[in-house]
């Protein structure tokens, strides 16, 4: 009975205030990440690079596409895959700009390293955090962009045995206005 008079009391307040049809848009947070792992070629050729071509729109759910209006980074992670007795130094980029180096033994990136985590391997680089920051916010406008990632760097011990990969996760999320 009690739980009637406030829904009463709640249905009469929102009349009477306006809000008699509630179709007001909400936000949506979106998470929309992209990654790429770049592999070291097996030998005695200790460098690596490699890129990938991401359209960000591609990332982002399918039902929210039209909706996203703004977006913004909170993390970016490195890993490597396969077994190695090594140490790995290399380079992250975005769109050919620095965005992050990282330094360490192999085995300290079996679990992924992020910047959000501090991790004493990973050492951000401000102008490419300045262009992620700026491909973001341009995205919102032009959904057509895309990007590049990119790593290059070293290992220390050849020959490197085959499998091996370096991989770059940039987590980025947007807001997305979504009309009941």
């Amino acid at each position: 009975m009690k739980a009637k008079i406030v829904l009463t009391a709640l249905l009469v307040y929102l009349v009477t205030t306006g809000s008699s049809c509630i179709r007001d848009p909400f936000i949506v947070v979106v998470n929309f990440p992209f990654s790429g792992c770049y592999s070291i070629n097996p030998g005695n050729d200790p460098t690596f690079s490699g890129s990938e071509t991401i359209g960000l729109i591609d990332q982002v759910p399918e039902s929210f596409r039209d909706d996203i209006r703004e977006a913004r980074y909170y993390d970016i992670r490195v890993w490597t895959t396969g077994a190695y007795s090594g140490n790995v130094t290399g380079t992250a980029f975005i769109n050919g700009i620095p965005m992050l180096t990282y330094s360490g033994s192999w085995s300290d990136f079996n679990t992924p390293q992020s910047l959000l985590g501090s991790s004493p391997y990973v050492t951000p680089q401000t102008p490419g955090l300045l262009e992620l920051g700026r491909v973001l916010a341009q995205f919102v406008t032009s959904p057509e962009l895309t990007v590049e990632l990119s790593s290059s760097g070293t290992v220390s011990d050849v020959p490197v045995p085959d499998g091996l990969q370096v991989c770059v996760e940039v987590l980025t999320q947007g807001d997305a206005e979504v009309n009941n």
